[in-house]
């Protein structure tokens, strides 16, 4: 399997085949293999530009490598879920496991496949692009790059990437010295043909819609070929702005009608038209440039421009979901590390004190008997004079310092006691910050739970658009809804989440108009004073039912 892998990465369709022949033997190895048998066959179609039609198999990987997997399993994955999503145009959801491949490629940085997480960057950027959130993309470009050259690849793709979104930005200086770096790679590096002709194309159209029209000259030069063989309507655009910054008119309007004429993507037919009118209501030819504002209106209805807007908030909420969740994790593993440092501190701080008075007690008893001793053998000693006497003095001697001795204890026993105190004041502290940390998880549930109600307000927008404007007005105050605005509202609530009415008739008491009412707002995400001004009712009673019909 790791030699079909290899083979893969330059001859997928044999990798393919080679696969195919093992598939008997496999199925009868253990789980594990069987597993990593299906993602290399997910990885090979992939590499293989043949596009998935469900996400059946995909999901029961990750459902299995999360609880068996490695960090490097766990990697390929989620990218691979990624790379499915995104050719089944399912955006949030390819953002989603992408960003996850891009956390256990962190996880695991010493290990982790590099021109994986370079491809992860990639498609970020392509994704990001495709929504129109430039800033994004451009970030996830500039990451690509710094990969691309730890890994030493040619950084090529990466600068193409960088460049493009710096032109959405309006920022064309850095996007010029990005294509720069790209045509560099191209005249003075190993690339292959194909590439090289592609990039060149790309390079062409980029320039010219810089007008940096002297570098746009250089790439036409080394493109070789007829840009009207085949299909080519990237080809034709990039040939048709040539022409047309040029102020070649004819020779544009032959690449932007084949366009119109031939090309089956839409999104070239909408630019071409766009830039046909634009190109002859500059000359002051009207006629001309009307028909093609017609073609280009109705392309754009096709392509339903306001939708991708509607994708694009989509994609930057759920880009954002995932980063609190990220945090959310964070705090509460915060919070537990402080827990435990709490009772080793306690724990550490107990034996401690267990410690010192053993040790404190045995030195007493010690000087304890000491002292016994002496007072003894004084009891012995004879009276005879002088030897008594030098006795005597000898043993208050002996006596005086184990005196000093236990003062010099005493003292000791103090200084631990001061270290105890500090230790206490440090607890002190760190349960007030392990308040605070509670404090801002709770805050961050709480924008969870706010941001959840604004889905619930997007979704119903999108699918109501009949009655949103009487919505609007009868929540900020402006109007009461009528009986037949209100049915309108119930019709397209039911439409848009079908189990909810039934939901209702299965309650045990029997609901009134207004209680319908104040249900169904809730179920749109509306708040309390939106739902005061379109019901007219009490900001107690609102708060009270709010609370009743919790479930909604």
């Amino acid at each position: 399997m790791e030699q079909i892998r290899a083979i893969g990465d330059t001859n997928p369709d044999k990798a393919l085949s080679m696969l195919d022949s093992l598939e008997v033997e496999i199925r009868g190895e253990r789980k594990y293999i069987t597993h990593k048998y299906d993602l290399l066959r997910i990885r090979l179609n992939d590499k293989a530009y043949k596009l998935p039609t469900s996400d059946i198999m995909i999901k029961k990987l990750i459902s299995y490598f999360e609880e068996n997997g490695s960090f490097t399993d766990k990697q390929e994955v989620y990218f691979y879920a990624g790379s499915i999503y995104r050719d089944l145009q399912d955006t949030p959801r390819a953002l989603e496991h992408f960003f996850k491949a891009l956390d256990y490629a962190k996880e695991n940085a010493e290990e982790c496949d590099s021109n994986m997480l370079c491809n992860t960057y990639s498609n970020i950027n392509y994704l990001q692009y495709k929504v129109q959130n430039f800033n994004e993309a451009l970030k996830a470009a500039i990451k690509e790059l710094e990969i691309s050259k730890k890994t030493k690849s040619v950084p090529i793709i990466p600068f193409s990437h960088i460049g493009t979104a710096y032109q959405a930005l309006n920022n064309y200086k850095e996007a010029e010295t990005a294509y720069d770096s790209v045509y560099t790679y191209i005249t003075k590096e190993s690339v292959s043909d194909s590439l090289n002709q592609v990039l060149l194309v790309t390079l062409l159209n980029d320039y010219s819609e810089l007008h940096k029209m002297e570098k746009a000259k250089e790439c036409m030069k080394r493109i070789k070929g007829n840009p009207l063989e085949g299909k080519p309507s990237f080809s034709c655009i990039a040939y048709g702005e040539y022409y047309r910054v040029l102020g070649i008119t004819d020779s544009a309007e032959i690449y932007y009608k084949r366009i119109l004429d031939e090309g089956p993507d839409l999104y070239y037919k909408y630019d071409a038209a766009k830039l046909m009118f634009s190109m002859y209501n500059k000359v002051g030819k009207y006629e001309e440039a009307r028909k093609y504002a017609e073609t280009y209106m109705k392309l754009s209805d096709s392509l339903d421009f306001g939708k991708r807007q509607e994708l694009a908030a989509s994609v930057n909420n759920a880009y954002q979901y995932h980063l609190d969740q990220k945090k959310e994790q964070d705090l509460k593993e915060e919070k537990e590390k402080y827990k435990s440092f709490t009772i080793i501190a306690i724990l550490t701080g107990s034996l401690l004190i267990c410690m010192i008075y053993i040790f404190f007690f045995k030195r007493k008893l010690k000087h304890q008997k000491e002292v016994d001793a002496l007072s003894f053998a004084l009891q012995r000693v004879s009276n005879d004079g002088e030897q008594l006497r030098k006795k005597i003095k000898q043993k208050e001697k002996e006596l005086n310092d184990s005196r000093m001795s236990l003062k010099k204890s005493s003292n000791e026993l103090d200084d631990v006691k001061q270290k105890l105190l500090i230790v206490n004041q440090e607890l002190e502290e760190n349960n007030i910050v392990l308040k605070e940390t509670e404090k801002q998880l709770e805050e961050k549930k709480e924008q969870n739970k706010t941001f959840i109600k604004l889905l619930h307000q997007s979704e119903f927008e999108a699918s109501a658009e009949d009655v949103i404007k009487a919505v609007r007005d009868a929540s900020k105050g402006k109007k009461e809804m009528t009986m037949a605005e209100w049915k309108q509202l119930y019709k397209a609530v039911d439409e848009l989440y079908p189990n909810f009415h039934e939901t209702i008739l299965k309650q045990p008491e029997r609901l009134s108009e207004k209680e319908m009412q104040v249900m169904y707002l809730l179920r749109i995400g509306l708040s309390k004073r939106q739902i005061m001004n379109m019901t007219d009712m009490a900001r107690v009673t609102i708060w009270r039912w709010e609370k009743r019909f919790e479930w909604v």
